[in-house]
């Protein structure tokens, strides 16, 4: 009974966010890039803070493969920076931008980011969030407070919250258990199903054999734009069309694509990756 008594009363801290200055929560933040997002340390009842550390949890690998030699959840390794500007604070105010994967310049702002905090409570012990020990199917479990930031409501800008995250070949995994809902990592084609599910329209997970039975191929005479998937066959590999240089609606090596293949996702110059080769089909989603 004693020992219950003392377990109940132990002080906890939980994180909760507020998006653009609305009510707290303890889901995760999705916000729009230029959306303040304020992260709270909230204590239990009857515990205050001595000191305050937060830390981003960020992964330092590029790249995965869960297929080989069978099907496996390989582990994404990560390790924590502290936050300097939020040391003794019980609010920081959450950004994404990376220190261990490259930053994508075009999408300024954008991506996912983990959050730990840790609090000395005044005559009691050190808590603190889960963080580096909480890890499920590969990757940060969904104990681990994440921050995403989408450039805007399109697929290109839905898509770009699992910018900061690792390529993970098969991160669709068994029983329906996708790595790139849980902000883990992607492959190519579910790096695109990600953006289309987060835009409140129907997909399934799929792989780029199958994506244009979701996304057609443009029929002939139908011009490329901006926000339709470009698929190399060849390649196993699909993109999405992320800036339409001369000739406009024609997709050619001088195009710019939001993908990510055994790389982290970026925005790439056609012509500068390994990744692609002719032919390039063009496929759309409905509206």
């Amino acid at each position: 009974m004693i020992l219950a008594l003392v377990l109940a009363a132990a002080p906890t801290v939980q994180i909760q966010a507020s998006v653009n200055g609305g009510k707290k929560s303890a889901d995760w933040a999705y916000a729009r890039v230029g959306t303040p997002v304020t992260l709270h340390a909230v204590l239990s009842k009857g515990a205050s803070a001595e000191s305050v550390k937060w830390f981003k949890i960020q992964p330092t690998v590029g790249s995965l493969d869960n297929t080989t030699p069978s099907f496996h959840f390989a582990a994404v390794t990560y390790e924590e920076t502290p936050v300097a500007a939020c040391e003794g604070k019980l609010e920081c105010a959450a950004d994404v931008s990376p220190s261990t994967l490259p930053a994508v310049k075009q999408l300024p702002g954008s991506g996912s980011m983990a959050y730990r905090v840790e609090v000395k409570v005044k005559d009691g012990p050190v808590i603190s969030t889960p963080g580096l020990s909480s890890t499920k199917y590969g990757g940060l479990t969904r104990e681990v407070f994440h921050v995403a930031f989408r450039r805007d409501d399109s697929l290109i800008g839905f898509s770009s919250e699992l910018l900061n995250t690792p390529y993970i070949f098969g991160s669709a995994g068994p029983d329906g258990r996708n790595q790139s809902d849980l902000l883990i990592g992607s492959d190519c084609a579910d790096f695109i199903i990600y953006g289309r599910r987060r835009s409140g329209k129907k997909a399934e997970y799929t792989s780029s054999y199958e994506i244009d039975k979701q996304a057609p191929e443009l029929k002939a005479g139908m011009k490329a734009r901006v926000g339709d998937l470009v698929h190399f066959p060849s390649m196993r590999h699909v993109a999405i069309l992320f800036e339409d240089r001369e000739p406009v609606g024609e997709v050619t090596e001088d195009d710019l694509i939001l993908h990510t293949c055994w790389a982290p996702p970026t925005v790439q110059r056609i012509g500068d990756t390994d990744c692609v080769a002719p032919p390039y089909r063009v496929l759309r989603f409905p509206n």
